[in-house]
């Protein structure tokens, strides 16, 4: 077994994008570097290309689900914020 250069380049883009550790733009920096020196191809390139998309789409979706879970506890949390005070408003009135 030999050792490839290209997808050892190119599979530790991917990897480091995946797992946070180089941002994407960087990532995309490197990539267009690799790819002038002809350390790896255009379709290599692509495939990293490719897989920023995905993590940023994965990110936006990851964020979207937080922002909507938050909107939901707030809603919740007003929901029982009123209850309370409609409870205090009743009790007050009685006396």
């Amino acid at each position: 077994m030999s050792f490839d250069l290209s997808e050892f380049l190119t599979e530790g883009l991917i990897n480091s994008v995946n797992n946070g550790l180089i941002p994407s733009d960087l990532v995309t920096v490197y990539a267009g570097n690799y790819l002038v020196k002809s350390l790896i191809t255009q379709t290599q390139v692509t495939q990293v290309s490719e897989a920023i998309t995905a993590y940023k789409a994965a990110q936006a979706e990851a964020t979207a689900k937080d922002s909507k879970e938050a909107q939901e506890v707030a809603t919740r949390a007003d929901s029982s914020l009123a209850a309370q005070t409609e409870a205090t408003i009743d009790h007050s009135s009685a006396h």
